[in-house]
């Protein structure tokens, strides 16, 4: 796929069709979300050209800005969380341009209705602590009305279990915890 330009149209679309239905999931299903996004995200500019640079338009700051966005949300809710709360990881993700076209095109939503182009996970013991976090972030930022799931209380079918909560960052974007 890097190469992929030298290739003809047709060339192209067959081997970014390709790379969409067996080589991108392989990569998920490997664990190598790396390059998951990155197949994924070439072969929709190869693709959908027009999606792709609308998406890249739209989302105002390159990728690099979004990453130390998140950085710097880790940082604010390990030092919070420190004293505390023990034994719990922190981990986030910047949503890359080809999860959030389907997301648009699949739910038909526009890019200011998606929250999670952003996100943090925290990784807790106990329900206790989960809760804990919760009313830590909501003290740290405001929360999105409606933007708020417990699966603690209300396990999905698979039994997992977690809180979601959107808040809006200090520059008034939101973002998921």
């Amino acid at each position: 796929l890097r190469t992929i330009n030298y290739m003809t149209e047709a060339k192209i679309r067959e081997k970014c069709t390709e790379t969409l239905e067996v080589y991108a999931p392989l990569a998920s299903r490997l664990g190598i979300y790396a390059i998951k996004f990155e197949y994924e995200d070439i072969a929709l500019k190869m693709l959908d050209p027009e999606a792709y640079y609308n998406i890249a338009n739209e989302m105002n700051c390159k990728k690099e800005e979004r990453e130390d966005a998140i950085k710097q949300v880790i940082k604010r809710i390990d030092d919070a969380l420190k004293p505390t709360i023990q034994g719990y990881e922190i981990k986030g993700r910047s949503k890359h341009f080809y999860s959030i076209y389907r997301k648009m095109k699949y739910q038909n939503k526009q890019l200011d209705e998606i929250f999670d182009l952003t996100a943090v996970r925290v990784i807790v013991g106990s329900v206790k602590d989960c809760y804990a976090v919760l009313g830590m972030v909501h003290t740290m930022w405001k929360p999105v009305p409606k933007r708020f799931k417990d699966y603690i209380a209300m396990p999905k079918n698979n039994r997992y279990q977690s809180l979601h909560t959107t808040v809006f960052g200090d520059d008034g974007t939101p973002f998921e915890i």
